[in-house]
């Protein structure tokens, strides 16, 4: 049964790995990265001192606190626990996978960190803010998230929908830690979030960028990540 779901996994991976165009790879490239969300991160940190900087305190230690929890179920513990090679480091599977500007990965790649991530900052951010534009908007932004990680070879489809499901479960865990908190600080207030208008200048930003990449990827300097 587990060699059938190893096989099947490999066999879905190469769907999404084995077709590349130099332009995709540049686009797939900038999307996996960090430095180009910087304006995301930042729109967000606006949204959150809007209400006031105790509420903003709060909602942004919640989001470290989601991304800390991601990154350590993820990296600290079932990376080392399953020790699951990625598929650029897998000795019997290597030869068919097609990467990107040399990019391999770490050795081990179950499960995602990025997936958890992505998911875990999409499920937190959507249960805080109630908008359905927005929630739409996210899920789009961590799909695509998890999919550039296919598309330049470092996952297997199996590491990303166990990363996404720890992300998704941790999301919601910190939301509920973050209710607690804010009933404790704030004396019952209503959390302030909830139908924030403002949360639209983020999901703004976040398609400003998506066209920024469509335009400008053959342009920006491809060693950027």
């Amino acid at each position: 049964m587990i060699d059938s779901l190893i096989e099947l996994d490999k066999s879905i991976f190469l769907i999404f790995n084995s077709h590349h165009t130099l332009y995709f790879d540049q686009v797939m490239w900038i999307i996996t990265g960090k430095i180009i969300w910087i304006p995301l991160v930042l729109s967000f940190v606006y949204v959150f001192f809007k209400q006031g900087w105790k509420e903003a305190m709060l909602a942004i230690f919640m989001v470290a606190v989601t991304v800390l929890l991601c990154d350590q179920i993820s990296s600290g513990i079932c990376k080392p626990l399953f020790e699951r090679f990625r598929p650029t480091h897998d000795p019997e599977f290597s030869q068919y996978v097609t990467t990107v500007n040399g990019y391999l990965g770490g050795l081990y790649g179950f499960i995602s960190s990025h997936a958890a991530n992505a998911f875990g900052i999409a499920i937190f951010s959507i249960l805080l803010f109630r908008n359905r534009f927005y929630s739409v908007s996210v899920i789009i932004w961590a799909l695509l998230s998890c999919y550039s990680r296919m598309y330049l070879g470092v996952h297997y489809p199996g590491d990303i929908i166990c990363g996404a499901i720890a992300g998704a479960l941790s999301g919601y865990v910190c939301y509920k830690i973050y209710q607690v908190l804010h009933g404790k600080i704030f004396s019952l207030a209503p959390i302030p979030y909830e139908k924030d208008k403002n949360i639209n200048v983020v999901t703004a930003i976040l398609y400003v960028i998506y066209i920024f990449i469509l335009i400008f990827a053959p342009l920006i300097n491809f060693k950027i990540k």
